[in-house]
């Protein structure tokens, strides 16, 4: 299989990748949990809506960790739940499928096909590795730096490390350099970290940062714009990267310093590649349009979504067409559309039925009124630790999120604030391979133990926990988000 096989059947699975020894007790706690709720007594405070809202949360947070059956599917069947148990209407459970940043969703898709299919990505990330010559730690730094370059055109995490993975493959072949290398491991577990957190720092980077600002607006009634966003996020994942490649060298030391082998491989591969083609052209010029309305589209009331779904139609017009509308309708992941809408209905069923102010009330009982330090202590940990349990980073934002912005309001702490470590903490997974698509993809390959992963992972997620920290406390207030 190759490394766009690999990296489309990772996405088309996701966290069905990692199935559970024992569905039949994921089923039976998850029924549990709706009987409890349904014919129990209720705790002070708690309705019976609230109660159904908590457990079709619960149910779908087993669901979700066990990784039993495609995530999207324990959506549509906890919300159909909560829609027949009359905690939400049915016109409120679908209401998600009709959200703005659904469609933005839907249209870096599409972008990402017509970048492989274009072939536009494998040229860019050639052309900067060129530039760092055949020194390991350079070429090591240049891998890094390509992943987050390709995060501005490539907008799925599994299509970026699909465009790099071959890359990476060749160099260690090309260079003579065994599998089982500390090089090859810095290479491959460096990528996939890289992968996943290039992806919170543009907004469309990313199916999860697509739903953080979608539930930015609809929960905490702040709307981010492109420009924004990347102010909030891009710097300090640019940050992290360069930690993380000091970080690699010194957890994986290259056994030699030069690379002439893997530096002759990619001058090979980009005089096979040739002179820019038509279909490459076009994609910088879409993409070139779609930048220019993301930066200055809000002055005209062109929404970041709205951008979107024009340079994905641009593609598939007469006179620019890159993809054929079946090839476009085929790029499109349903399942991580329908996961997005639903997520969007369980949060607005935390909300309306009472379940979230209870859960609030209940969190102020242990910590009331905690101190921007304290909770930047707790919470940032507490997610890392929470994220281990799931296998994909939507389900842990979307669970998350609704819940940070109503303990911020019962905090007396701005909602947008909080979200933003959460989206921080909640986004990455660097302690086990299972965390993410990246992280299974590349361990596929053999060039890793999870052992190695851990090694890198533990002090990478340190270093995320201090880089939030800072963020929290001096550089996000320093741009207007304050506590």
């Amino acid at each position: 299989m190759t490394p766009d096989e690999v990296a489309a059947d990772a996405l088309s699975t996701d966290a069905a990748a990692v199935r559970s020894r024992w569905p039949t007790a994921v089923w039976a706690t998850a029924i549990a949990l709706f009987l409890l709720a349904g014919l129990g007594p209720l705790p002070p405070g708690l309705t019976r809506a609230g109660a159904l809202a908590l457990a079709g949360v619960g149910a779908a947070v087993v669901f979700w960790a066990s990784g039993v059956q495609d995530p999207a599917m324990t959506g549509l069947l906890v919300v159909s739940a909560l829609a027949l148990l009359r905690v939400v209407t049915f016109e409120e459970a679908v209401a998600g499928f009709g959200a703005e940043f659904v469609w933005l969703l839907a249209a870096t898709f599409i972008l990402a096909q017509g970048m492989a299919d274009a072939g536009l990505g494998r040229r860019i990330a050639l052309g900067m590795l060129r530039l760092a010559g055949g020194r390991a730690s350079l070429v090591l730094l240049a891998l890094l730096g390509v992943v987050v370059v390709l995060t501005f055109m490539v907008p799925t995490a599994a299509g970026r490390i699909s465009m790099v993975l071959p890359i990476c493959l060749g160099i260690v072949q090309a260079a003579g350099i065994p599998p089982t290398s500390n090089f090859a491991r810095a290479m491959l577990i460096g990528t996939s970290h890289t992968t996943i957190m290039a992806g919170i720092g543009v907004v469309t980077g990313a199916g999860a940062t697509v739903y953080a600002a979608g539930a930015f607006a609809s929960l905490a009634g702040h709307r981010w714009t492109y420009l924004s966003w990347m102010l909030a996020f891009f710097p300090p994942v640019v940050i992290f990267v360069l930690v993380l490649w000091r970080l690699l060298l010194r957890v994986f030391p290259p056994e030699r310093a030069d690379l002439t082998g893997g530096a002759t491989y990619v001058r090979d591969e980009l005089r096979r590649l040739g002179p820019l083609r038509p279909a490459e052209r076009k994609l910088l010029a879409v993409f070139a349009g779609m930048y220019v309305l993301w930066i200055a589209g809000p002055r005209w009331q062109i929404t970041t979504a709205q951008a979107g779904l024009l340079g994905a139609l641009a593609l598939l017009v007469p006179g620019m067409q890159v993809l054929t509308w079946e090839r476009a309708l085929g790029a499109v992941k349903w399942n991580v559309l329908i996961l997005f809408a639903v997520s969007l209905t369980l949060a607005h069923a935390l909300e309306s039925s009472g379940a979230a102010a209870w859960l609030a009330a209940a969190a102020l009982g242990l910590l009331a009124h905690p101190s921007p330090p304290a909770v930047v202590a707790v919470l940032a940990p507490l997610i890392v630790l929470l994220r281990v349990g799931f296998v994909n980073n939507l389900g842990m934002i979307a669970l998350g999120l609704p819940l940070a912005f109503t303990l911020a309001r019962g905090w007396g702490l701005d909602p947008v604030w909080i979200g933003l470590i959460v989206v921080m903490t909640a986004g990455p997974g660097f302690l086990l391979p299972t965390q993410t698509p990246t992280g299974m993809i590349t361990l596929g390959y053999e060039y890793y133990t999870t052992r190695d992963y851990l090694r890198s992972g533990l002090p990478a997620s340190l270093a995320l926990l201090a880089l939030v920290a800072v963020c929290a406390l001096v550089y996000w207030p320093l741009m207007g988000w304050r506590p």
